[in-house]
């Protein structure tokens, strides 16, 4: 069948661009909190930004492995899976007592996002006919551009009445509306591919992992030698990557597409 029947495929584009929006809101909200997290917590300001950018690392290195393995287990499964991480990660944030557990909660919330946002525009394709796939991509960057604009001022307008913590959980209405709005709308994709590509998503996090950590080490005034290393370190691994990804039948990046 070529996209959804109406009205279902109203219903299973709101709950995309619900999981689209909240997903992008969390990575940019707690910019506007971090001075009042790192008072209240009693760390360094420097401390307190890694609470966005441990979120933006992960997001980064999962989002390619993940897109596989939505095609592994299929998308509505993954996305499902990714938005119902979200909301406990979002949980343990609002929760937190101290630093390493809220960047230990940031983290499982990026793999959330990550999982959910990295097979967003596949099942929009699955959603809309051929004929209105612009459309439906539409809609998708729209809602992007609006929740990146809209972030801060949330976040801005939640410190004004409430603590900290409610950064963190604004979006987990969102989320349940997402995840219970999708569950009887969205397309059920079969698997397309039979086996994981498990070696080439570790090489392909590897290499963004290290390529962006020695940048973030470099910006941020560390020892220059060490951040040049990790970023070298990392572009080595990218090379084994992609050499290897040009041999795999089933390849976490498609390296072919570049061409």
């Amino acid at each position: 069948m070529d996209g959804l029947p109406t009205p279902r495929r109203y219903l299973a584009i709101f709950a995309v661009s619900c999981g689209t929006a909240l997903n992008v809101i969390d990575g940019a909200i707690p910019n506007v909190a971090l001075p009042t997290i790192a008072r209240e917590l009693g760390i360094a300001p420097s401390a307190a930004v890694l609470i966005v950018s441990v979120y933006q690392l992960v997001l980064v290195m999962t989002l390619l492995p993940f897109s596989a393995l939505g095609s592994h287990i299929g998308l509505r499964r993954l996305y499902q899976c990714g938005q119902c991480l979200f909301i406990v990660s979002a949980l343990m944030c609002f929760f937190a007592p101290n630093l390493p557990l809220l960047l230990a909660a940031r983290t499982l919330q990026a793999l959330g996002a990550a999982a959910a946002l990295s097979v967003s525009s596949a099942l929009v394709r699955s959603i809309y006919p051929a004929a209105q796939l612009g459309r439906g991509m539409g809609i998708n960057s729209v809602v992007v551009a609006s929740a990146a604009a809209l972030a801060p001022i949330m976040g801005g307008f939640i410190l004004a009445v409430a603590s900290w913590h409610w950064v963190f959980a604004a979006t987990i209405p969102l989320a349940l509306l997402s995840l219970a709005v999708g569950q009887r709308s969205l397309p059920d994709i079969p698997a397309q591919q039979d086996r994981y590509d498990l070696p080439g998503a570790l090489l392909c996090a590897l290499t963004f992992g290290l390529v962006i950590s020695g940048l973030l080490s470099l910006s941020q005034g560390e020892s220059p030698p060490t951040g040049l290393s990790i970023v070298a370190l990392g572009i080595v691994i990218g090379i084994v990557f992609i050499r290897r990804e040009l041999t795999e039948t089933v390849p976490t990046l498609p390296v072919d597409l570049l061409a």
